[in-house]
Parts: structure tokens; sequence; C-alpha cells
């Protein structure tokens, strides 16, 4: 897990490619810009279920970190790009960012110096409901700064 001190006075906001997250990540865009301040876009990834075969070991757990790290560049360079042709206000900087772990616990650990940690009200887990999910639920009990929950 990367460690949260680059985040420190930023606005971290969970992504994992979902509607709910690339509100989220808008949001934080907004935030971050007027606060003028960076925006730390993390994702969490889950390590390998390691398993050996004639070939070796499967999954490779680099190749897991890799596609998360094109993952969140993509969805940020995305929502950068429609914000930039609608004139939206860009933060002073973008980080995009991966992390090894559940999206809670590494959230969480992410808030720790943050101004504001950013969640959508509901990501790619579970069904879809008009309550809280998990990971949000979480962030607001445990963060160790404001927490916003952005409904898409």
């Amino acid at each position: 897990m990367s460690e949260p001190g680059s985040a420190t006075g930023a606005v971290v906001v969970g992504v994992d490619g979902s509607d709910g997250s690339r509100a989220a990540l808008e949001y934080a865009m907004d935030e971050a810009a007027r606060r003028g301040v960076p925006v730390r876009a993390i994702m969490a990834y889950a390590g390998p279920d390691v398993w050996s075969s004639a070939e070796g070991v499967i999954p490779d757990a680099r190749i897991l970190h890799d596609a998360a790290a094109r993952d969140v560049r993509a969805i940020v360079d995305e929502v950068s790009a429609a914000r930039a042709a609608r004139g939206a206000p860009a933060p002073p900087v973008v980080e995009a960012d991966i992390a090894m772990g559940p999206a809670s616990t590494v959230l969480i650990h992410h808030s720790r110096g943050a101004a504001v940690l950013v969640v959508g009200h509901r990501g790619r887990g579970g069904l879809a409901s008009r309550v809280i999910g998990s990971v949000g639920l979480s962030a607001v009990i445990h963060a160790e700064c404001t927490v916003v929950v952005v409904r898409d």
C-alpha cells in the first residue's frame, strides 16, 4: 500500500470505474480547484489468488498492478478531458495512484492528512440500493478527515 504522505491537504477520491466513482472524481476535482489543492485519485485492487500450474504461479501480481494503474489513469484522463471540454476549472494537480487491498482499508489509510475524502454512493460491488455502500459507510465511520459521499 502506498503511503498517504503526498496526500497531505489533498482531496482524496476513491475510483473504481463505476458511474458513482466518476461522479465522485468530478466532485473531487471541483473541490480541489476551489481549495487550490491537488486531487489524489486512488484505485484499490485485490491481490492475486496464488495458485500453481505447469506454467508457474498464476496470475502474476505485476500484471494486476499494471492493469490497475492503467485503469485509474484512463479514468482520470477521461474525466479531466470531459471537464476541460466543458470549461470546468482544473485542480492544480491530479495524481492517479493505486494500492493493493480492500477499498475501505486503502481509502481510510489515505484519509490521513487529506483535506477531504470523496467516495461515490455506490461502487462496483454489491447490489444497487438506496442506502450507502459498504466502502462509503466505512469511510464515514473511520476516515481521519471530512468525508463527502456523492450520489451519481
